[in-house]
């Protein structure tokens, strides 16, 4: 559900201040009561009722050592991502790591060391 905009809330709580009462501003402003009732509230507690949507960044990351992968991948280049993920952090569930490594943008495909002559 998108939030309404700050300049709407600024209105809403510009009419509470000027003595309007919760309906009347549901009214003129044509939203939701218990949302003005929200805001008001929220003013009157802490002075601040603006969104706090996306604020929050995502969910943590739960291994972000590309060095070590790095490290790992020159001394074992043909590691399935289930030996990285054993040896950097076997408590890490096998798909959490896989898209740690998506991430960090490093691919662990199989490399072949028999070179052509051609």
């Amino acid at each position: 559900m998108r939030a309404y905009s700050q300049d709407l809330r600024d209105r809403a709580i510009s009419l509470f201040e000027s003595g309007y009462k919760r309906k009347q501003i549901v009214e003129m402003l044509d939203i939701h009561y218990e949302t003005v009732k929200d805001w008001i509230r929220k003013y009157q507690k802490t002075g601040d009722y603006s969104s706090k949507q996306h604020l929050n960044k995502g969910m943590e990351r739960k291994f972000t050592d590309k060095k070590a992968v790095l490290t790992y991948l020159e001394n074992n280049p043909n590691a399935l991502a289930l030996e990285m993920r054993d040896s950097l952090s076997p408590n890490l569930p096998l798909g959490t790591f896989r898209d740690a490594l998506l991430w960090m943008k490093i691919t662990y495909k199989k490399r072949d060391f028999v070179y052509s002559t051609r």
